[in-house]
């Protein structure tokens, strides 16, 4: 029989025993590197999560304080709509309260509507900006292992 000549291709051993302290050093310096870095990544992604809910926390907020006095204050035109129709000395002039209120309450509403869209719209941009800033550094880091 022929016998197989060992070389360190073929034993798994002679391949790890031939590897230098150096080169080893160097490879785990360059690990606990990579790692450091990582970790650092991670709590900086983290902390614009962080930001990025508070922005979003502060803006909904907003929008709710925005929308209770928008609604009490249409609540009391409505009030005081029902009133005046009530005191008319006429059905037309009590069809004319009728209509000036809706037409009013209509337009106000648009305006509403338009100032949450763009009050939504505002904290939308505001609450993605440190994701997309660490979304930057990620594409940094990732093109810097790029061999």
């Amino acid at each position: 029989m022929a016998t197989a000549k060992k070389t360190a291709a073929n034993d798994p051993f002679d391949a790890v025993a031939s590897i230098s302290p150096a080169f080893f050093k160097d490879g785990y310096e360059k690990f606990s590197e990579t790692m450091g870095t990582f970790v650092d990544f991670q709590k900086a992604s983290i902390e614009a999560l962080m930001t990025s809910a508070g922005a979003v926390a502060k803006g909904v907020e907003q929008a709710a304080t925005d929308q209770t006095t928008f609604a009490k204050e249409t609540f009391d035109e409505g009030v005081a709509a029902a009133k005046a129709a009530a005191g008319s000395k006429s059905v037309q002039e009590a069809l004319d309260v009728h209509n000036d209120f809706y037409r009013q309450t209509f337009e106000k509403n648009l305006k509403q509507l338009n100032k949450t869209a763009d009050h939504f719209v505002s904290v939308t941009k505001e609450a993605s900006q440190p994701i997309t800033d660490q979304y930057g550094v990620l594409v940094e880091k990732v093109q810097s292992f790029r061999p």
